[in-house]
Formats: structure tokens, sequence, C-alpha cells
């Protein structure tokens, strides 16, 4: 069992600011759901979070639970708020992963329906490690308000710099191995402002027509 003052200063976060609602992932259940480490991105190769460096104090919180908790290694790491998962795999995922609920709630069982595992777990500060990308899972009915966090290895295989969360001048940043990575930067992404640059090329080749033309009157 894992104390219950483990868990404080990340409900606290949470009360302060809830975590949005993934729109990626309303398929598979209903709430708020968010990813925090390595995430896959569609289309490109998988890279840290938007939401480490856009909650970096939220990030730190969860990485220093992990380094006293998790006892299984782990790239990124899966934060619900309220959220009733349907069920489902890990499709992402590889190996083993660590779950552990926690808040003032009742009911919210796992539910794992294949496997030796099969049946409904009380995981409320009881954390259970297995490997839910080959077993169907779901999350029973609740009331109140329930948390998950789920630690577990990106399927992909990717070499990046170690994350890190640093204290400087009464904030707190995120740092991608040495590079620092802010709300106001975010990482290289090759479509950011493409559609952008495009309307003003467009736009600019409108202005040059309109001032080649000729108007004559009859």
């Amino acid at each position: 069992m894992i104390p219950a003052e483990a868990f404080t200063e990340i409900i606290k976060e949470l009360e302060r600011q809830p975590i949005p609602e993934n729109k990626y992932r309303n398929i598979s259940g209903d709430g708020r759901s968010q990813a925090f480490g390595l995430t896959n991105r569609r289309c490109l190769h998988p890279d840290y979070s938007r939401n480490c460096w856009t909650r970096p104090y939220l990030y730190k919180l969860l990485l220093d639970f992990g380094k006293e908790y998790v006892d299984l290694s782990f790239n990124a790491i899966t934060l619900n708020q309220n959220y009733q998962a349907l069920p489902h795999r890990d499709k992402g995922n590889k190996g083993e992963s660590f779950l552990v609920a926690f808040g003032e709630y009742s009911g919210g069982e796992l539910n794992i329906l294949e496997g030796d595992l099969s049946g409904s777990h009380n995981i409320r500060h009881n954390p259970i490690k297995t490997d839910f990308s080959k077993v169907l899972h779901s999350v029973s009915d609740f009331s109140g308000h329930r948390y998950s966090l789920v630690y577990y290895t990106l399927k992909k295989d990717v070499i990046l710099p170690a994350p890190s969360v640093r204290f400087e001048n009464n904030k707190y940043f995120f740092y991608r191995g040495s590079e620092k990575i802010t709300r106001k930067d975010g990482l290289p992404h090759p479509l950011r402002n493409r559609k952008k640059e495009a309307n003003l090329e467009k736009l600019s080749g409108i202005i040059k027509e309109i001032k080649n033309l000729t108007i004559s009157f009859d």
C-alpha cells in the first residue's frame, strides 16, 4: 500500500488546475486524461508531451512519485482525472505498467477481463502491475473524485535526452537534456506555422496580381 500523503501534493495541484479532456481518448472512456513524458505523435517520431513544459510542476510531482514508489522502468506517464475507461488494451505500451488510483471516491474498481489477473481489483493506494497491452481492462462506475496514474514504456523504441524539471527564478521549467523547453517555444514541429505562411504567400500573390491589373473604360 502507498500512504495517502504520497498523493497530497498531486491532488492539490489538480484541484488548483484540472487537466483538460483528451479528445484522442474519448473512444476508450469518459473523463479527463493526459500524457506526460514520452508520447506518440501522429506522423512524427515520439517525443515529450507538451504537458511536460506547460505543467512542469505537475510533471515534477509525477516524476518524484515515480522515483519513490514505481518499481519498474518507465518513460511515459498517463494521468487520469475522473476518467471511466471502457474495455480496451493499451496497444501503444510495451511490457508491464504500474497503475494506482487515489482520491476520495467509492466504486471505481479496475476490471481485468482476461488473463491470470481476471477479476475486479481495488487499486486505491494499492498498485497493480501487469502488461495492459495484452489484457482487456476497464473501470467500474464510481462516485466522488477518482484519480489514477499509469507508469509505462512506449512500444516504439526511441532514444531522447533525459527529462528533468528545474526551479529557476521562482518558476519551474522543463528540460529535455540540456535544452530548456518553454510554453512560448515548445518543441520544433514541421507543421508549425505552415498554414499561416501559406496564407501569407497566397495573399502576397493576390496583391501582386491586383497591382498588375490594367483597368480600362469604354
